[in-house]
């Protein structure tokens, strides 16, 4: 007899035998019992997790001589044959290479006949998201109304390429990938019934590399035992299939820990020598940061979290002692940055320049200072004096900047003391808080975005107009928020009462103090800095058509001959 490789020697032939997928076997044997068994099913899932096996095995139960069972005998002739693959009644079909419109036609006119000998005809189509779409019209009426001798089995890897047409018309069974533990005592079995010789932490470096399909799992530990003859060690795992060893992410956590960046290339160095997979490398250590980030949010309540941390025991250990010694936003950040160099390691020219270069910077980082720590200082820092600087005319080019537009008046608080009048009405005192917390220029521009959207929501135009403005100064708990001189309109409309209470309201829910806003007119600095204002003189000798024109379209001289 040939070989038979272990994905196929040990393949599920009952419901029980299938590792991580209890959910559906169970519905599927309930199904059974109670005789509500549906006309199609749809099992999707990543690769090798179950899928076909348990297509087959509903075959089993659906065809065995003991009648409709929820568990096959596995020992009459039609399961048999079901196992073998020579079953008539039972056609496997590959959607991948009979995808096609003129293959389903056949499966149509095919699915009129009655079995020829077992008690259902039953369609297994694996990869079924390969069909075309002419394929899946096709199919669909037959799909929906089917003979009564006649059940349909999908399994598919993509189920978002499945049209909802044929999602409707079956009952869909999502296959998980299989736990790191219920994958290893799999792999335990095998290795008993085949008398190999291997230690139980190889057999978890296996289990964590097939990233929970079994049957890569399985394939694996093939692969292993033929290139070990039998004998397998953890280092002769790490040699089949290129990877880093954890003592070397360990050393490298160490180095890293110390800000010792010439021990962190000393590890390193021949891992690249050595020609392993960088993707690999990079995904292993953002395990590791991953691991330390979860212990540390988690405590001891992430041992009592099946799956949330695959790692050995003996690996855990050291991590716990390692993970006091970093802070959450550390690790965070971290593993923010490792993310991002996966994604530039895989299309990098050089990996391992790249990923050397990201060790480097890792180890020579400064502490990182948690938000609350520099929310801290800025408040117990000083408020620096406000001075009063008269502008100074510009002598490069450049952007110009909004300034609040010069008023006349006889009051010498100036623009902002005009708009806390005009906020209270002229009667409150600019001096006076509004709350025992007041605001500054730069948090409101760090919330104005914010603030914007929030208007928004709560009122299209009062949002729309708001956007075209701009902070131009905070005094106390006054915002002063100005627009351009041709804006004037939208300055009108964002004093009305109900407007101004929502722009209000808003900022008070961001900024957490209650604050008062007033709008005002702005020009461009450097058109009042370069353009000086006409004398008295020459404004009386103007002629009153100029100065009626200037009044109406607010005008000035640009030009006077």
């Amino acid at each position: 007899m040939s070989y038979l490789v272990f994905a196929r020697k040990f393949r599920p032939q009952r419901f029980e035998d299938i590792i991580g997928q209890e959910h559906v076997s169970a519905t599927l044997q309930n199904a059974i019992k109670e005789k509500k068994i549906a006309q199609s099913f749809l099992f999707s899932g990543t690769r090798g997790v179950g899928k076909t096996s348990a297509a087959r095995i509903l075959a089993k139960a659906l065809n065995c001589e003991k009648g409709i069972v929820s568990e096959p005998c596995g020992k009459c002739l039609f399961c048999q044959e079901i196992t073998q693959g020579n079953s008539l009644d039972v056609l496997e079909v590959d959607g991948a290479s009979n995808r096609g419109i003129d293959e389903i036609r056949n499966l149509r006119e095919n699915v009129k006949f009655k079995p020829a000998q077992s008690r259902f005809k039953i369609y297994i189509i694996d990869e079924v998201h390969m069909l075309t779409q002419e394929a899946f019209n096709a199919l669909l009426k037959t799909l929906e109304e089917p003979p009564e001798h006649v059940k349909f089995i999908f399994a598919t890897t993509e189920l978002h390429k499945v049209p909802l047409t044929i999602l409707s018309r079956c009952q869909k069974f999502a296959f998980r990938k299989v736990p790191v533990a219920k994958i290893s005592q799999k792999l335990e079995t095998i290795a008993k019934e085949e008398k190999l010789s291997i230690d139980e932490k190889s057999i978890f470096t296996i289990s964590k590399a097939a990233e929970g399909s079994l049957r890569d799992a399985e394939s694996l530990l093939d692969q292993v035992a033929s290139f070990t003859k039998g004998k397998i060690t953890y280092a002769k795992v790490l040699d089949a299939f290129g990877i880093p060893s954890e003592d070397a992410y360990l050393g490298l956590l160490d180095a890293l820990l110390a800000k010792d960046a010439k021990r962190a290339i000393e590890i390193f160095a021949p891992i690249a020598a050595e020609g392993k997979d960088m993707v690999q490398f990079v995904r292993g250590l953002a395990e590791i940061f991953r691991a330390l980030l979860v212990m540390k949010v988690a405590g001891p309540a992430v041992r009592e979290m099946a799956g949330l941390v695959d790692f050995a025991a003996e690996t855990l250990r050291e991590l716990e002692v390692r993970k006091e010694r970093f802070s959450k936003e550390d690790l965070l950040s971290i593993v923010y940055f490792l993310q991002n160099l996966l994604r530039d390691v895989r299309r990098s020219a050089l990996p391992e320049l790249q990923v050397e270069t990201a060790l480097i910077k890792l180890a020579i980082r400064e502490d990182l200072v948690s938000l609350s720590e520099i929310i801290q200082k800025l408040n117990n820092a000083p408020v620096p004096p406000r001075v009063n600087v008269p502008p100074v005319k510009e002598t490069l080019p450049g952007p110009a900047r909004p300034v609040v537009q010069e008023v006349k008046t006889k009051s010498p608080e100036g623009p902002v003391a005009q708009a806390a009048q005009a906020a209270d009405g002229g009667e409150a005192e600019l001096s006076r808080p509004l709350t025992e917390q007041s605001v500054g220029l730069n948090e409101v521009e760090r919330v104005w975005a914010e603030v914007i959207e929030k208007v928004k929501a709560k009122k299209m135009s009062c949002g729309m107009f708001l956007s075209e403005a701009a902070p131009a100064e905070v005094e106390g708990n006054l915002i002063v928020l100005g627009l351009p001189n041709e804006l004037k309109f939208h300055k009108e409309s964002l004093e009305k009462p109900d407007n101004k209470k929502i722009v209000e309201e808003i900022f008070q829910s961001v900024l957490g103090a209650k604050v008062k806003v007033s709008f005002v007119i702005t020009v461009p600095e450097k058109t009042s800095l370069n353009q000086p204002a006409a004398s008295a003189g020459e404004t009386e000798k103007m002629p009153d058509i100029v100065e009626s024109a200037m009044k109406i379209f607010d005008g000035r001289i640009v030009n006077k001959k």
